[in-house]
């Protein structure tokens, strides 16, 4: 678990070292604070992550023996999934499982940091985010899935962009994810979701309204085969086992709700704290966007335990990165320091310790981490 436990300490280190130098050629804070896009450091972290990925063991992560036991068999057959059969095709046709796993990560971490470069203000703070919310690590496991994501993840800008072409350009890209996740087409819904953020009184009722039906199973199955009758390839795909798929299958209780409470406290502050500055370099568009995008995906946690929702949720989990990237960015920008500093202090210990937590209890598999040896 040494090196998952490296990875964020590397980072703050990095942060700390950068904050120093940024402070000795800002002493009069009139600039823009913290903004940190070197490319070399950008690069140097994607080879970093990439490299970890690659060469991790068969055994690291609860479905990648899975993907590892279709080459050895030659058995993938992705008639729905043109992408992913065509790099097991070069996989066998090079006979190295390595060929498959370099292809699958060099797609996923090239879209997710060319995302980040595009759009956030702070590239190490946004590779922090994207190894402390999990959003890397659950690519050790949903290989196919998280391709998708990031090629949505990458291309969110024709969401936000008001011009008709782009919207067109949004459904082409959606068409690409969907070559390596059927799953895909759930981001379709991005394209009804405002760039103004949702009134603050709504989002409390609707955490609210969360927190209450996470406790009630009935409602969840009831909505899981709902899902069933709409999806038909997901009914397909899992035909042998609906219940599993559809079912409460692993109910949660308090101890699960809790860092998710802590979230839906973190957003509805940022609602009232900070407020935007019209000097500084954010899309203020995509911050909006993704503030509903993570309230969306918080509200979600009402159906946790269904594992096909489990499954969408990663499609809007993954706009943590760009929303507590621009949060922290104006938080280090505020003028009101104290209160910004103990708001900052606050999500970083949270984000922290609930990272710690999940390698603690080993959630998706992924602890220890060793290196592919070649059966």
């Amino acid at each position: 678990m040494l090196i998952y436990l490296l990875l964020p300490l590397t980072i703050l280190y990095c942060l700390f070292l950068s904050r120093i130098v940024i402070e000795k050629n800002n002493i009069t804070f009139k600039s823009e604070v913290f903004i940190a896009r070197n490319n070399m450091t950008l690069f140097l972290w994607s080879v970093l992550l990439l490299l970890l990925a690659v060469f991790k063991g068969v055994e690291v992560g609860t479905d990648y023996p899975m993907y590892y036991d279709f080459f050895v068999k030659k058995s993938y057959v992705g008639i729905v999934e043109p992408g992913v059969s065509f790099i097991y095709s070069l996989a066998i046709e090079y006979n190295s499982f390595l060929v498959f796993s370099l292809c699958v990560y060099i797609l996923f971490i090239f879209f997710m940091f060319k995302g980040i470069q595009k759009n956030c203000p702070n590239y190490l703070i946004s590779v922090l985010v994207f190894i402390l919310t999990y959003t890397y690590l659950t690519s050790y496991n949903q290989l196919r899935q998280m391709i998708a994501v990031s090629i949505l993840f990458c291309c969110v800008n024709y969401v936000v962009s008001n011009k008709y072409g782009d919207k067109l350009k949004y459904l082409v890209v959606i068409l690409l994810a969907y070559l390596f996740h059927t799953s895909a087409l759930v981001a379709l819904i991005f394209l009804f979701i405002p760039t103004k953020k949702f009134n603050a009184k709504v989002v409390i009722t609707l955490f609210l309204a969360t927190i209450v039906m996470y406790f009630v199973p009935s409602l969840k199955n009831y909505i899981g085969k709902f899902i069933v009758g709409i999806s038909g390839f997901y009914e397909q795909k899992y035909t042998g086992n609906l219940n599993y798929f559809f079912e409460v299958n692993k109910e949660k209780g308090l101890l699960q709700l809790i860092p998710v409470i802590v979230q839906m406290i973190i957003l509805v502050t940022s609602l009232y704290f900070p407020h935007n500055k019209t000097n500084l370099k954010i899309n203020y568009k995509l911050y909006n966007f993704s503030t509903n995008i993570v309230v969306i995906n918080l509200c979600l946690y009402s159906l946790s335990g269904i594992e096909a929702i489990d499954r969408l949720q990663i499609y809007f989990s993954c706009f943590n990165i760009y929303f507590y990237s621009f949060l922290i960015h104006l938080l280090l920008n505020n003028e009101e320091r104290f209160y910004s500093r103990l708001f900052l202090i606050f999500i970083i210990i949270f984000w922290i310790a609930y990272y710690f937590l999940r390698l603690t209890i080993n959630i998706s598999g992924i602890v220890p981490y060793s290196f592919f040896i070649s059966k």
